[in-house]
């Protein structure tokens, strides 16, 4: 089975927003259902995006829809501002990205340099978990920044990642409900043996693990929304069949108690 792509979920796995510097990092190709922008502080990268290259140097903006097939590297070194996106944080304009997406390479000098203090104002904000809403409006302000400034083009998807979106799209509409990999395999129409394979080869993990993994940020998400916390009930309306099975996959992804993460605003 060949495969030139694979799903780096740690993304998915982390808080709904993230902001931080990096230096010379070069991952091989990959997607994540996360949106992605780095801003270039120095140096030059060379990258691609959904099959585009490119070369971003110093105050160039790169940007990465959700499950767009990316890949970079230096030339010989750069750093950047990365901010990671998750949909919590960007239900204003998920609609607009469904359809059309901004360039990869956004390279007005002048103008990213002018937007480049909301990128600080953000980085600092996402240190206090009190300044949610301030982070939040933060995203709005750079992406409405950069909407307004660059025109958006069409949104493709490569071929061979059209089934894996769907497998994972059926999953987020239905973790709460028991998913094996017969039933799934049925309603995609392939062998299971096959389809185990493909999912397996694609997502890192076995189909078990990655719904589990989406069952425990359900109930991460949804407990952050309530005011009064049953956290037994939430593990078992996420899908759940004991608190057991709950905590050892929570395990897997979080190191503090779930309280702890749950009081997190981030």
């Amino acid at each position: 089975m060949k495969k030139n792509f694979i799903y780096e979920s740690v993304h998915d796995r982390e808080r709904p927003l993230r902001s931080f510097y990096c230096a010379d990092a070069k991952p091989g190709p990959h997607f994540h259902r996360c949106i992605e922008m780095l801003y270039i502080t120095h140096g030059k990268m060379e990258g691609e995006v959904d099959g585009k290259q490119f070369i971003a140097e110093k105050d160039d903006i790169v940007f990465i829809r959700r499950c767009a097939i990316h890949a970079y590297t230096p030339t010989p070194h750069y750093g950047n501002m990365v901010l990671i996106v998750k949909s919590s944080y960007a239900d204003d304009f998920t609609a607009i990205l469904e359809k059309s997406t901004l360039p990869p390479l956004l390279c007005d000098k002048p103008y990213n340099r002018s937007i480049f203090p909301e990128f600080i104002r953000l980085f600092r904000a996402q240190q206090n978990a009190e300044h949610f809403l301030i982070a939040k409006g933060l995203v709005n302000i750079i992406f409405g920044k950069l909407f307004s400034h660059y025109p958006c083009e069409p949104v493709s998807t490569a071929p061979n990642l059209s089934t894996i979106l769907s497998v994972l799209n059926f999953i987020d509409r239905h973790y709460s409900e028991h998913i094996s990999l017969d039933s799934l395999a049925a309603e995609f129409g392939y062998n299971k043996y096959y389809f185990s394979r493909l999912f397996n080869t694609y997502i890192g993990d076995s189909l078990n693990g990655y719904i589990n993994m989406v069952r425990v940020n359900n109930v991460i998400a949804l407990a952050k929304k309530r005011d009064s916390l049953n956290l037994s009930d939430l593990i078992y309306e996420s899908g759940f069949d004991s608190l057991t099975t709950f905590y050892r996959h929570y395990a897997r992804f979080y190191d503090a108690p779930p309280k702890a993460v749950i009081r997190s605003k981030f």
